[in-house]
């Protein structure tokens, strides 16, 4: 009975401890048994799904469906039938089918956003660059963000083409990867001024490394308060 008891114990602590390690800021790729990217998950927030992509491909690799969904939108793309090539998406992958480029069309083909990804080895992504581009076809903004190696958010940084810093954005994570600190530094070059927002969270957690109480705070303040109930359960043989 104790011995069972134990085990129980333990395994619960293990799970634990594994589910905290989630990344729970930035995006991170799911692949299928050739290494082929099927879907890139991104999230806001701690715990706060942005968007999902999911790619299907045919028997020859070819991307035959690509599927975005939203917070209340989903869009369907079918290759080739459906849409011209290069039009709205396209993704470029390397030989180990990492994402190495992604392009967003607005529907009359002129291009509107890329990211490029780079990694310090196959599926260890450490940057991406976003550009965002006028309508004609200029680019107006340049974004570097890092990660660290749970895919976590460590820096968002935003230039103009002069490279104009516009944003500085940092991120702390504790032990179990939560995050607890957020500094955020807006330049005005116009007006020559920076605001700085500090958002900090601070938690309480139990014996298996899950958090029960959440502290936020806004430069500072605190702002609200979240409490919640984590049970655990064991099956023992009588």
């Amino acid at each position: 009975m104790k011995k069972i008891a134990i085990l129980t114990i333990l395994t619960l602590l293990a799970f634990s401890l594994h589910a905290q390690r989630q990344p729970r800021l930035g995006s991170y790729n799911l692949y299928d048994r050739v290494k082929k990217v099927v879907s890139i998950t991104t999230y806001f927030g701690a715990n706060d799904m942005n968007y999902q992509e999911s790619f299907v491909f045919d028997t020859a690799g070819n991307l035959k469906t690509y599927r975005r969904k939203g917070f209340a939108n989903e869009t369907v793309i079918n290759y080739p039938t459906e849409v011209e090539h290069d039009t709205l998406v396209r993704t470029i992958f390397d030989k180990d089918n990492d994402i190495v480029e992604k392009r967003q069309y607005h529907p009359d083909g002129t291009l509107f956003h890329s990211t490029h990804y780079v990694y310090s080895a196959p599926h260890q992504l450490i940057m991406t660059i976003d550009y965002e581009y006028s309508e004609e076809g200029v680019i107006v903004v340049r974004t570097l963000t890092e990660y660290d190696k749970y895919r976590n958010v460590l820096s968002v940084r935003k230039y103009t083409p002069d490279e104009v810093q516009l944003l500085d954005e940092t991120y702390t994570y504790d032990r179990y990867y939560n995050p607890i600190k957020k500094v955020q530094i807006f330049y005005d070059e116009v007006a020559d001024t920076q605001t700085k927002i500090v958002e900090e969270r601070k938690y309480k957690y139990d014996r298996y490394g899950n958090w029960y109480s959440q502290q936020y705070l806004l430069n500072g303040k605190k702002r609200y308060s979240i409490d919640r109930k984590v049970e655990y359960y064991s099956h023992n043989k009588r």
